[in-house]
């Protein structure tokens, strides 16, 4: 079994629409967006699919964790007892459900390194579903507050993105990355390494934003055989 496509989506608990509350609506182009590519990576997968994501420090998941949002005050509805994911893969997590993938999933997490926890099957897996962010310094609302770098480091991570860039998208430069708070870039720079040889056939970037001055993308790749 080998990787077949690879989808990427925001670590932004805005997707879930009890979340986000009342401005839900405003960011329907971007959830909508990110379940296409949640829905176009279950097409394509016989297998299993591992939700990739940044953490803070090691740790490893039972096998049945899910989603909770509890952290952000939306408790799950109906109640559900498993252990809960890092909300970053949580996110990915909840993605996966939203479109009824029943199939094997797995969860990995990704150091500032650009290392993994825990030691994982992924590279063998059919699916990889990548969360992770751009820079969260695009305006003087963002969390970082305004660099004006961190349009042009958005930029190039979107035509990374968008031209099946590989190498591109994992070899941003990393003390660049992380003084714009650019959490997807470790997880980018795992990929770059867990797909090394393979090229990517179709490749598309489904969104773009920056709502609130976090770099925002979903995209598309489906690797060669």
């Amino acid at each position: 079994m080998s990787i077949t496509a690879v989808g990427f989506v925001p670590a932004a608990p805005l997707l879930v629409p009890q979340v986000a509350g009342g401005s839900a609506q405003l960011d329907d182009e971007l959830r909508d967006a990110c379940r296409e590519v949640a829905r176009r990576l279950v097409a394509v997968t016989d297998d299993a699919i591992t939700v990739v994501a940044p953490v803070a420090s090691e740790a490893t998941w039972s096998p049945d964790a899910t989603w909770g949002f509890e952290g952000f005050g939306v408790p799950r509805r109906p109640a559900d007892d498993r252990p809960r994911l890092p909300w970053p893969l949580g996110i990915g997590d909840w993605l996966l459900d939203d479109v009824a993938w029943t199939g094997t999933r797995h969860h990995l997490g990704v150091f500032g390194d650009g290392t993994a926890s825990p030691a994982s099957s992924a590279g063998s897996a059919g699916g990889l579903l990548v969360v992770g962010d751009g820079t969260a310094r695009r305006t003087e609302k963002a969390p970082g507050h305004l660099d004006e770098r961190a349009e042009g480091l958005d930029a190039t991570i979107a035509a990374a993105i968008r031209s099946g860039d590989v190498a591109g998208l994992g070899s941003l430069d990393a003390s660049l990355a992380t003084e714009l708070l650019c959490a997807g870039a470790p997880v980018w720079r795992w990929l770059m390494t867990v797909v090394a040889g393979r090229s990517v056939v179709e490749a598309e970037l489904l969104s773009d934003t920056a709502p609130y001055g976090v770099g925002y993308f979903a995209g598309w790749w489906q690797l060669s055989g």
